[in-house]
């Protein structure tokens, strides 16, 4: 009789796993270099995976973009290039002319509760039009208020979508350059994510669920840190972290291989266009043509 516990055991695991219920967190980090990240002690961020990435579109092409916010979070919420999206600068005065990823999960499931969280509120504007599918969403404010919104979010809700937008590194890039203030920055960047981390572990410990946590950022900065908008490979260069594996295209991505030139940045590494069909293909959804995504899933 003993020699069949085993088989009990694995199916009773094997029942519980297919059962977990799928979520994600997707956090927004606003303006943080790869390169300074790492010059930095942060024992959140080492629970990913982070790899390089690319935002700008393509170069040349009509998906070229300027690397600034605004463009950039729309495309990470989209799934898409500006030839598409249509957004060109910072200006509010401008509405996405892309579905986003809160309308794509609302329409094919409307049981599954999404919130955006922006801490720049100019994010939620440009996607206003789908904000009305949204279920909970703030606009501007403070990091440690948006991450306090978000946990609570998470451990009282569940939900099955969060974005939350952080705001200060990228501040902190404007003012400052790279250096000590803006290290500092990063620091308690890394103490926000911890309390995000801990709020999806809470879910996963306590209600049979299985968080997937995605990083990115929106765009780099340029050789002092500063400024960005343009079309260099400092400027250029995101990255895009997962707290689970990916699949053979993420993990083939190599953070110390030198970049010499644009178009190896784009050909070599994540376009950020990439996050969106992640998303989906976690959360179940399937990917219709005609979203035209422009990047397929970084899971199996």
């Amino acid at each position: 009789m003993l020699k069949y516990i085993p088989l009990i055991l694995i199916l009773l695991i094997t029942k519980i796993t297919l059962s977990q219920k799928k979520n994600v967190l997707l956090v927004g980090i606003d303006g943080l270099q790869l390169e300074e990240l790492a010059k930095v002690k942060t024992p959140n961020f080492d629970k990913f995976n982070i790899k390089k990435g690319f935002n700008g579109g393509l170069l040349g092409t009509d998906s070229q973009q300027v690397t600034s916010s605004g463009p950039s979070w729309v495309t990470v919420l989209t799934g898409v290039w500006t030839d598409n999206h249509k957004i060109t600068s910072n200006s509010s005065n401008q509405v996405s002319a892309s579905k986003s990823v809160f309308n794509f999960i609302k329409t094919s499931n409307s049981k599954l509760k999404t919130a955006s969280i922006s801490t720049w509120k100019n994010i939620n504007l440009l996607l206003y039009k789908d904000m009305y599918l949204v279920d909970f969403s703030t606009q501007g404010g403070l990091d440690d208020n948006s991450t306090k919104i978000a946990v609570d979010l998470i451990e009282g809700k569940g939900l099955d979508f969060v974005f939350v937008h952080l705001d200060d590194v990228d501040h902190a890039g404007h003012a400052h350059g790279f250096g000590e203030k803006y290290s500092k920055s990063i620091l308690k960047m890394d103490e926000n994510i911890g309390y995000l981390l801990k709020a999806t572990e809470h879910r996963n410990k306590n209600f049979n669920e299985d968080w997937l946590v995605i990083l990115v950022t929106d765009h780099g900065r340029d050789s002092k840190g500063f400024g960005h908008g343009n079309q260099t490979i400092s400027e250029k260069s995101i990255f895009v972290g997962l707290n689970k594996k990916g699949n053979s295209f993420f993990e083939s991505v190599n953070n110390d291989k030198k970049i010499n030139a644009i178009q190896e940045l784009e050909k070599q590494t994540i376009p950020q266009t990439a996050v969106v069909p992640t998303i989906l293909k976690y959360l179940n959804i399937p990917i219709k043509k005609e979203w035209k995504l422009d990047a397929k899933p970084l899971i199996d």
